[in-house]
């Protein structure tokens, strides 16, 4: 496990934390291969940490001091979850609770309750569980992979990740079922704990703790630049308009999905406003300044691609 220590550097800066998933179980294979659900051991280790050493901010209370004009606390520190996980619920929530950290869960409505596997998940059970030697997909040209070696899986699961970040909608989605076709897994979320959802009782049963924000995330995961602006306007309302009927609320708060400079853009932003969005924090990489816009925050994505925790000595 890793040692911490205060990064001075951060005093004065808004560090918000991103996590999708904590997990009790050990990888196999390539499954969790980028460090996607976080082991909880150590997530108690960095919540932990940040309750004793940093100002535990909710979202709302850092616009709050924006508003305001406030004198920022030191070390201003939010607790963010993404997609929308059942072990968020099951083994996140009480290690938040034990430290009385306020945190975030930004959810994908249409994953909620559903069957639905996220693509990257069904990208990663297929190469994962497939018997076949290699297989043969159309990324803009023939490519063959060869799924023999955990080398082989790992090289394919990234390539065909990156490919469909890179794609537009439709594409990312052929590319999906070419894939299922081709590996002869039908993917399903009980085949791994980590795949496995939150239903909307978990859900209210999360947003029923005053500790915890729930955000929107999209309908269906799907990365907002890459639709038509018809489609656009659907991931986002339909989404928002979903978990306000299930929670009795209006929902105020929304990131990204995948959360890159090239995910999002201005058109994105816009439709947000007119939903009533007033915060979506991105996926890119970093800290955050005082001045920094509500809709363009930086995040760091702990142990996702051996991303380092803030305070981590190296």
């Amino acid at each position: 496990m890793h040692k911490f220590n205060l990064n001075s550097s951060l005093k004065n800066k808004l560090v918000i934390l991103l996590y999708h998933g904590v997990t009790e179980d050990e990888n196999t294979g390539i499954i969790n291969y980028q460090g996607k659900h976080i082991n909880h051991i150590e997530f108690e280790k960095q919540i932990n940490f940040v309750s004793k050493n940093c100002s535990l901010i909710s979202i709302d209370d850092w616009l709050q001091i924006k508003k305001s004009d406030s004198e920022v606390p030191p070390y201003p520190t939010i607790i963010s979850f993404d997609d929308g996980f059942k072990n968020n619920l099951s083994v996140a929530a009480p290690i938040l609770k034990k430290y009385s950290a306020p945190c975030i869960f930004y959810i994908s409505s249409g994953m909620i309750d559903s069957k639905k596997m996220f693509w990257v998940d069904i990208v990663e059970t297929c190469i994962d569980s497939t018997s076949k030697a290699s297989i043969t997909l159309n990324l803009d040209q023939k490519i063959t992979y060869n799924l023999i070696s955990h080398e082989d899986k790992v090289r394919a699961l990234l390539d065909i990740k990156k490919y469909c970040k890179l794609s537009k909608n439709s594409q990312k989605n052929d590319v999906i079922n070419e894939l299922i076709e081709a590996t002869e897994i039908n993917p399903d979320k009980k085949s791994h704990v980590n795949y496995q959802t939150l239903n909307w009782d978990e859900v209210r049963q999360l947003n029923s703790n005053q500790l915890f924000t729930i955000g929107g995330h999209t309908h269906t995961h799907t990365i907002l630049s890459s639709l038509e602006k018809d489609d656009l306007k659907y991931e986002i309302k339909h989404c928002l308009k979903k978990i306000a009927k299930e929670l009795d609320q209006d929902i105020l708060h929304f990131s990204y999905p995948e959360g890159q400079a090239h995910h999002y853009n201005d058109e994105v932003i816009r439709i947000l406003k007119e939903n009533g969005i007033i915060c979506c924090p991105s996926a890119v990489n970093g800290v955050n300044d005082y001045s920094e816009d509500f809709f363009h925050f930086k995040r760091v994505m702990v142990g996702f691609e051996n991303t380092p925790f803030p305070h981590q000595i190296s």
